[in-house]
C-alpha cells in the first residue's frame, strides 16, 4: 500500500513537471511569433549622384528565412547591384525582391540588420523606402510583422548666396514646384505623417481652440504659399486650406487639413479599427494614423475582398471601388463618416495588378521560393525525427530502468517478508520444543 502511494505521488509529480514544462514551451513559441522590420540609412540627406545604403532591420526575433520586397522611388534612385552573382536578389522596376533561407537548416538565423541594399540618387526631392515580406523562425512559423518605412531628402536646402549666385546666372530650378516640403501645426494630433505627395489631413481639437498656427515651407522658395481657414475656427467641420503656387505660376497644389472641433472627441471618432485585403498584405502594414496604402494582386485577379471596420460601431463606412480590377493602378477610397454625422476621414489604397509578363515573372519566383522553404522544412523535419527518436530511446531507457528497479523492490520486498515468515517459523518451532 506504501509502495503504491509513492508511485502516485511520483506520476503526479511527472505530470506536473510536465505541464510546466509544455507551458514553458508554448511562451516561448508563441514570443517568437511577432516582430518588427523596419528600415534604416547610413545617411537622411544626401545630394544627386551621391550613394545610400539602406538596410533592412529586424527587432524582437530570429529569421531562417525571408522573402522581402523593398519599394523605391525609381524616378530619384537608381538599385546599384554590388554582385551580379548575387542571385537571390531581383528587380522589378521600383520593386526588390529578396530571398533567403538558412542553408544550416534553421541553427544560423539572423537578427538585428538581415539586408543592406546600396543606392544612388538621381533627382532632388523626398524619396520613401517601403519594405514588405514574409519570415519565418527556425521552427519554421510565420512570423507576423510590423512594417515601418523611410524617408530620405535628396538637396539640400539652399542658402541665400547659393540662390542669389544661380539667380545671377540664370540657373534657377523647378520653378514649376508647387509641392510642400514642410507642414507643421501648433497642435499635435494630424494625421498622416506629413509626406508632399498626400494632399488630406485630419486634426480633432477642443471648443476651447481658436486658432492653429500653420508652417508650410515650400520646396522652392521662390513658390507662394497661402494659408487660410486656420483662425476664428467655428464648432462642427472646418476647413484649413495651404495653396502652394510655383514661381513660375505654371502649377499649384492644395493642401487641406480637415479640423474637427469639439468637446465630445468620441463622437467624432472616424478610426479604422480593421482595414485588409482577403489574401494579400498591404503595404505599409495597417495603422490607425496612416490613410494610404499599396497592395499588388495577381493578373487573374478580378476583384478583391476588403474588410474595413471602424473603431466606432455607430460611425458609418464607404467604399469605393471599380467592381472588376484593370492592369496597373486601381483605387480604393474608403469614407468612414463619425456617428456625429460630419466628421470624415478617407483612407486610400492603391491596388497593382500584375500584367502577364509580370505574373509569370512573379510566379517563377515564387516556385523558387517555395523550393528553398521545402529545402528548410525537410532539414527541420529530418531534425526533429531524430530529435524524437532520441527522446523515444530515452523514455524506452527510462521505462527499462524504472521497472528493473520496481523489479528489485519487489525481490527486496518479498525476501523480507520470507525471512519474517522463517524467522517467525523458527520462533514458533522453538516455543514448542521448550514446552516439550
Amino acid at each position: 500500500m506504501e509502495l503504491k502511494n509513492i508511485n502516485k505521488k511520483n506520476l503526479l509529480l511527472i505530470i506536473f513537471f510536465l505541464f510546466l514544462i509544455n507551458i514553458i514551451s508554448s511562451y516561448k513559441t508563441y514570443a517568437n511569433t511577432t516582430g518588427n522590420v523596419y528600415l534604416e540609412s547610413n545617411k537622411d540627406v544626401i545630394e544627386i549622384n551621391e550613394e545610400i545604403e539602406i538596410s533592412v532591420n529586424i527587432d524582437n526575433f530570429k529569421t531562417a528565412a525571408f522573402t522581402l520586397y523593398l519599394y523605391f522611388d525609381d524616378s530619384k534612385f537608381e538599385f546599384i547591384k554590388e554582385n551580379k552573382e548575387d542571385s537571390n536578389i531581383n528587380v522589378d522596376n521600383n520593386r526588390i525582391i529578396c530571398v533567403w533561407y538558412d542553408n544550416q537548416g534553421g541553427n544560423s538565423p539572423r537578427s538585428g540588420s538581415i539586408k543592406t541594399f546600396k543606392f544612388k540618387a538621381k533627382e532632388n526631392g523626398l524619396a520613401t523606402f517601403n519594405v514588405n515580406g514574409e519570415f519565418y523562425t527556425e521552427k519554421g512559423q510565420e512570423v507576423q510583422t510590423t512594417f515601418k518605412e523611410k524617408l530620405i531628402q535628396i538637396g539640400k536646402e539652399e542658402t541665400a548666396l547659393e540662390k542669389q549666385a544661380k539667380e545671377e546666372i540664370g540657373q534657377d530650378e523647378n520653378v514649376s514646384n508647387s509641392k510642400l516640403q514642410n507642414l507643421r501645426l501648433s497642435i499635435e494630433g494630424m494625421v498622416p505623417e506629413f509626406q508632399n505627395d498626400i494632399f488630406d489631413y485630419y486634426l480633432t481639437v477642443k471648443n476651447n481652440v481658436k486658432d492653429i498656427e500653420v508652417l508650410a515651407t515650400a520646396e522652392n522658395n521662390d513658390a507662394q504659399v497661402e494659408v487660410t481657414g486656420n483662425e476664428n475656427l467655428q464648432n462642427g467641420l472646418n476647413l484649413i486650406k495651404v495653396q502652394v503656387t510655383s514661381p513660375d505660376k505654371t502649377s499649384s497644389n492644395t493642401y487641406l487639413i480637415n479640423v474637427t472641433k469639439t468637446d465630445d472627441i468620441e463622437s467624432a471618432n472616424t478610426n479604422l479599427e480593421t482595414l485588409a485585403i482577403e489574401n494579400y498584405l498591404l503595404y505599409p502594414a495597417f495603422d490607425t494614423t496612416n490613410t494610404n496604402y499599396n497592395v499588388e494582386v495577381g493578373n487573374n485577379t478580378e476583384q478583391i475582398n476588403l474588410l474595413a471596420i471602424p473603431e466606432d460601431e455607430n460611425a458609418t463606412v464607404e467604399i469605393n471601388k471599380d467592381d472588376t480590377l484593370k492592369e496597373g493602378n486601381n483605387t480604393i477610397k474608403i469614407t468612414v463618416t463619425a456617428r456625429n454625422g460630419f466628421t470624415k476621414k478617407e483612407y486610400n489604397i492603391n491596388v497593382y495588378k500584375r500584367n502577364s509578363e509580370e505574373e509569370a515573372k512573379y510566379q517563377e519566383e515564387q516556385i523558387d521560393n517555395q523550393e528553398k522553404l521545402n529545402q528548410i522544412y525537410e532539414v527541420q523535419k529530418t531534425s526533429k525525427e531524430q530529435e524524437q527518436n532520441k527522446k523515444d530511446q530515452k523514455e524506452i531507457e527510462n521505462n527499462e530502468q524504472e521497472g528493473k528497479e520496481e523489479r528489485n523492490r519487489l525481490v527486496a520486498f518479498f525476501t523480507l517478508i520470507a525471512i519474517v515468515l522463517i524467522l517467525t517459523s523458527i520462533s514458533i518451532l522453538s516455543k514448542k520444543r521448550k514446552n516439550k
